[in-house]
C-alpha cells in the first residue's frame, strides 16, 4: 500500500511545493496531489525518481507513517512577516516532527544531565505573566534575563551555544532562505528546540539570534504567533530583542566597562568591547545609548559613522571571531554508534531512508556518519556473548 502522506512530509521536509516536485518527474501538479490523498499510486519509475530526490528507500512510501504531528505553526516564534516567508515557516512544522522524532530513538539510549530550561522557563512564566500591571514591563523582562544568565552560568559569552544546549535545548542549522534568521519552538510534546539558518551570519549576530529565540522560548510559550496582528507580533519581537540586551550585556557590568571608551560616537571604539562581549558593535552602542551613557547627539554622530564606514552589514572582527556550530546532536549520534547502542546500517533500514537523509536532518556532515556505516556487533558472537544467569539468593 502506498502511503501518500509520507510523501507529503517528505516533499514538505524538502522544502519543495506540489508543482516544483511535479516539474522535477515530469507530471502534473495534479498528479502529486492525488499521489499524496491516495487516489492514485505512482509508477515504479516514479518512485524511483522520488527516491532520488528525497534520499529514502521505494519501500519509504509502502510503510505507515512514524512521524507524530508535535509541532504547530502557532508555537512558531519567528521574525519573517511577509506572506511567503509565514507559508515557509508552516513547512518547518515537518522538520520538526521528523527531527524529533529521531532525536528522541538516539536520546532513548543515553542518560542526560539535569535539563534545567523547564525549571527555568516555569519560573520565568510566573513572573511575566504573575507580575502586576503596573509593573513595567522593562524591569520584568531584565529581572528574567539577569536570572536566566545566572541559573544557565554564562561566564562569558564564548560559551554560549554550548550553555544552551546543555540546558536542554535541542539547536540545529537549517537553510531557511534569506526571510528567517532563525526561530524557536516547543514543541506538543515539551520539548525546546532553535533552529539557526545557516546562511553566512557573523558570530556576534548569531549570539544575538541565540539570546533572542532564548527570551521567546521563556516568555513567549503561551502565545498563538500565528495569530498576532503585525503591530503585535513588533511588540513580541521587541521583548525578545530586550531580553537578547540584557541577557548578552549585564547592567552593571557593561556600564563599567563603557566608562574606558572615551569617543563614545566613534564605531572603532567599541572593538575592545566586541571583543569581550561578544555582541555586535551596534547592539553595544543600542545598549549604552539605553542606558543613557551617550546623549542624542552622540547617537547620531554614531549611526552617521556606521555609514561613513560601511559598517552596517560588516563590522570589524566579523570575519576574525569563529563561527560556533551546534555540538550536542554531533557528540550524540558519536556516542550512540561509537557505543554500538544502536547500529546505524540498522536504524537507516528500519526507516527506510539513506544516509544521506539523516546527514540533511541532522545537519551532520556524511563523512561523520559513514565511518559508522561498516560497524557491525560483535558482542552477539563466539565468545563475547554476556553470560547471563538466574539471580539466586
Amino acid at each position: 500500500m502506498f502511503f501518500g502522506e509520507k510523501l507529503q512530509a517528505v516533499r514538505e521536509l524538502k522544502g519543495l511545493s506540489r508543482k516544483e516536485l511535479a516539474d522535477l518527474v515530469n507530471v502534473s501538479e495534479q498528479a502529486i496531489w492525488q499521489y499524496e490523498n491516495g487516489y492514485t499510486v505512482p509508477k515504479f519509475e516514479i518512485i524511483n525518481e522520488f527516491k532520488q530526490i528525497f534520499f529514502v528507500k521505494p519501500q519509504f512510501f509502502y510503510t505507515e507513517s512514524f512521524i507524530k504531528n508535535i509541532a504547530t505553526i502557532e508555537r512558531i516564534a519567528y521574525r519573517a512577516e511577509d506572506r511567503e516567508a509565514r507559508k515557509k515557516a508552516k513547512m518547518e512544522t515537518t522538520y520538526l516532527n521528523f527531527i524529533s522524532h529521531f532525536i528522541l530513538a538516539f536520546e532513548a539510549n543515553v542518560e542526560e544531565p539535569p535539563k534545567i530550561i523547564y525549571q527555568l522557563r516555569q519560573a520565568s512564566e510566573v513572573y511575566y505573566y504573575g507580575a502586576s500591571k503596573t509593573t513595567d514591563k522593562k524591569m520584568i523582562i531584565q529581572h528574567l534575563a539577569e536570572k536566566a544568565r545566572i541559573e544557565l552560568n554564562i561566564k562569558n559569552n564564548k560559551e554560549l551555544l554550548y550553555k544552551f544546549e546543555m540546558s536542554g535545548i535541542s539547536i540545529l542549522e537549517k537553510n531557511m532562505g534569506a526571510e528567517i534568521d532563525a526561530y524557536s519552538v516547543w514543541t506538543k510534546e515539551n520539548r525546546p528546540f532553535i533552529i539557526l539558518g545557516n546562511r553566512k551570519k557573523s558570530s556576534v549576530r548569531r549570539n544575538f539570534d541565540l539570546a533572542h529565540e532564548l527570551g521567546h522560548l521563556l516568555m513567549h510559550r503561551l502565545i498563538d504567533m500565528d495569530s498576532l496582528s503585525k503591530d503585535e507580533h513588533k511588540v513580541i519581537e521587541k521583548e525578545a530583542n530586550d531580553f537578547a540586551s540584557y541577557f548578552l550585556l549585564p547592567e552593571q557590568e557593561f556600564i563599567n566597562d563603557f566608562k574606558q571608551i572615551k569617543k563614545k560616537s566613534n564605531p572603532y571604539s567599541y572593538v575592545e568591547l566586541k571583543m569581550k562581549y561578544m555582541v555586535s558593535i551596534i547592539a553595544l552602542e543600542y545598549r549604552a545609548y539605553k542606558l543613557d551613557l551617550l546623549s542624542f547627539e552622540e547617537n547620531r554622530y554614531f549611526y552617521a559613522s556606521l555609514n561613513k564606514y560601511n559598517m552596517r552589514q560588516k563590522e570589524p572582527l566579523d570575519e576574525d571571531i569563529p563561527i560556533v556550530q551546534p555540538g550536542k546532536i554531533r557528540a550524540l549520534l558519536h556516542f550512540v554508534f561509537d557505543n554500538q547502542l544502536l547500529l546505524l546500517s540498522d536504524f537507516l533500514d528500519k526507516y527506510n531512508i539513506e544516509l544521506s537523509f539523516l546527514a540533511n536532518l541532522l545537519s551532520v556532515d556524511e563523512d561523520f556518519l559513514t565511518k559508522f556505516n561498516d560497524t557491525v556487533r560483535t558482542d552477539y558472537y563466539h565468545s563475547n556473548i554476556i553470560p547471563f544467569s538466574p539471580n539466586r539468593k
